[in-house]
């Protein structure tokens, strides 16, 4: 007899198999087709689809009606390429259940970041979701299957990575979107990205005055106990990366973030200790916080790196704005629990309780936003924006820091609780995405609709 969960993945999977229709389909009716899936899943599984919920009780299934939102959302995003939209799809339907019962018949090693998952349900995902993700391209396309092995590859190694985190928020909203972008990015740039980046003047001297440098430095703050080991660790591979592939004008931003950010930590450090709302571990960052706080930076110069040399303001925009939401988001944390007496919640505009997950204050509010201005200006003077856009990138960072206190005031009173983790990765998304959607408003003209891809 199946079980439950058997016949929730078997319909997961089975529900990929309309992504085939993307390709007699236009995005208008696609999109039709998707918001009736949207609509059936909210009112009528409630009905008459209970048997396949995670828990019967509950008036709708969150994975269920998240599954409907993410294709519509893509068949939106991407509606004039609607073979990438199918490629996630099928990332989604299959390699997410291939995941679960890989992990679960196989078992094995556990995932160091995620002890909930394994190694095995990893490989399955990602696997599975390559393949999965290249026969729907194509099939939707019908390019030559060399043109997009490459950015699917990529792709499907985002979604499993994601797919794997520990993030508080059902797993079927969280990761199609970063595949998506993963797999966009990576055909836009072209299939000689990585040949032209190779190639660029100067790469190999960069790289190797990076990867010195940072294993250097890498040492003297672990050895001086200012980082924990698996954050020397990261930050060699961040260090490394924004240095040789952004030049030294990104690694000003990394180095003024992890400063500003540090200073604000140790601030009134004993105070913060006596109401238990100091960082942990004494401040030392770790692997998680690096990558939480500087991975959106990184990825941004990865994807944009096949147009180099002749990057657009909009993605060094994006590159100081992830930077800036980080800083914005620590120093209103920071600032905020150690003078902020009557925080209120975003949601509600009522005062809450000290500590209240997604609470502000007015101190920490200023704080941050001074802080993502700081950001936007060290972006100016290292001559990777305009003095035009360090006000975009103190909007966006102070937005990114928003969006991340409505998630946490959220998910408090939708009983989820995001991974702090998690949480910070999304704020530096949210900054980046403003003030790439600003910068690209102001160079057109016009209002920039993300994507225009025809």
């Amino acid at each position: 007899m199946i079980s439950n969960d058997g016949r929730r993945k078997a319909v997961h999977a089975a529900m990929g198999l309309f992504a085939l229709l993307l390709a007699v389909l236009d995005w208008r009716g696609a999109a039709l087709l998707g918001a009736a899936a949207l609509l059936f899943n909210l009112f009528g599984m409630p009905r008459i689809g209970r048997a396949i919920y995670r828990d019967p009780s509950r008036a709708r299934d969150p994975g269920i009606v998240a599954y409907a939102a993410v294709v519509l959302a893509l068949v939106l995003l991407y509606r004039h390429r609607l073979e990438i939209a199918a490629s996630v799809w099928g990332m989604l339907a299959f390699g997410d259940p291939a995941a679960a019962l890989a992990g679960r018949a196989l078992g094995g090693p556990r995932l160091p970041w995620n002890r909930e998952k394994t190694w095995a349900g990893l490989l399955a995902n990602f696997v599975v979701s390559l393949a999965a993700g290249l026969f729907l391209f194509h099939f939707v396309s019908r390019a030559p299957a060399a043109q997009a092995t490459g950015p699917v590859l990529a792709a499907a190694g985002a979604f499993a990575f994601v797919e794997s985190l520990r993030t508080g928020i059902e797993d079927n909203a969280v990761a199609p979107l970063p595949a998506s972008l993963v797999l966009w990015g990576s055909l836009a740039a072209g299939p000689g990205a990585w040949s032209l980046l190779i190639h660029y003047p100067g790469f190999a001297n960069h790289l190797f005055v990076a990867v010195a440098l940072n294993a250097g430095l890498a040492f003297v703050m672990a050895r001086w106990k200012l980082v924990s080991l698996s954050g020397a660790a990261a930050g060699f591979v961040v260090g490394t990366l924004l240095l040789a592939i952004g030049g030294w004008g990104a690694y000003e931003l990394l180095w003024a973030f992890f400063a500003l950010g540090t200073a604000a930590t140790k601030l009134g450090w004993a105070a913060k200790s006596a109401r238990g709302t100091a960082q942990a571990g004494g401040g030392r960052r770790g692997a998680r916080h690096v990558v939480a706080n500087c991975g959106v930076a990184v990825a941004i110069l990865l994807v944009a790196s096949g147009r180099r040399p002749f990057l657009p303001d909009a993605v060094f925009a994006a590159l100081t704005a992830a930077f800036a939401a980080a800083l914005a988001d620590t120093l209103g944390t920071e600032v905020g629990s150690l003078a902020g007496r009557d925080p209120m919640s975003l949601l509600t505009a009522r005062r809450v309780p000290p500590g209240t997950p997604g609470a502000i204050s007015w101190p920490g509010t200023l704080a941050g936003a001074a802080g993502a201005l700081a950001m936007g200006a060290v972006g100016y003077a290292a001559g990777l924006i305009p003095l035009c856009l360090v006000w975009v990138v103190g909007a966006a960072g102070v937005a990114g820091s928003v969006c991340e206190s409505l998630l946490s005031d959220l998910g408090a009173r939708r009983g989820f609780r995001p991974d702090h983790e998690f949480a910070n990765a999304l704020n530096t998304f949210a900054g980046a995405a403003v003030a790439a959607e600003i910068a690209m408003s102001i160079a057109k003209g016009r209002i920039y609709l993300p994507f225009e891809l025809s």
